[in-house]
């Protein structure tokens, strides 16, 4: 059985679980911006971005339940914390993920804060940013559009959450194109 170090990053919930290989969630990537590009070729120069969950507090406490990531998030990119981006460039299925920028003090309750460099060895993508930054790094890449995901889940009858970030208002946004192709896997 092939170990951690030769499958790469994995994604998985404690002892006795499977160890999933992130190199999944890089393949539900390409998939999605294959069958995107096939689908819509005028959107092979586009950008998806989803939101993943965010953190709240348990009524007026500052007890956090337990979190769940966003479901498509979760395929996406396989990240475990809350309150993240991601991005992926549909030409070249490149990724970016964007993590809060914690206040130093935060250490005191969470332990070690993590840098940059640990969530890209961690999760498997190409880039890693902060979320203030999404604005300025999304912009650099010049996209045609951005994608985000909205439609209705036809089990639970709810609406996806489509991903906003101060500065979304600045780009072009397409909502109707990815749900139909990412709900396919």
């Amino acid at each position: 059985m092939d170990s951690v170090q030769e499958i790469g990053p994995t994604f998985g919930m404690g002892e006795h679980t499977f160890n999933i290989p992130m190199q999944l969630h890089s393949d539900n990537r390409k998939r999605v911006c294959d069958e995107l590009k096939k689908k819509h070729p005028d959107l092979e120069h586009s950008i998806i971005v989803l939101q993943g969950g965010e953190s709240t507090t348990l009524y007026c406490s500052d007890r956090e339940p337990v979190f769940r990531q966003e479901s498509y998030f979760h395929w996406a990119f396989g990240i475990l914390e809350p309150d993240c981006y991601g991005a992926i460039e549909v030409h070249n299925n490149r990724s970016h993920l964007f993590v809060p920028k914690l206040p130093e003090c935060y250490a005191i309750w969470m332990g070690r804060l993590h840098d940059l460099e640990y969530f890209k060895k961690r999760y498997a993508v190409d880039e890693v940013h902060y979320v203030p930054d999404i604005k300025s790094v999304l912009g650099s890449l010049q996209p045609e559009v951005l994608l985000t995901l909205h439609g209705k889940n036809s089990d639970s009858d709810k609406e996806t959450r489509e991903a906003v970030f101060e500065g979304i208002g600045e780009f072009k946004v397409d909502n109707k194109a990815l749900y139909p192709v990412i709900t396919e896997w």
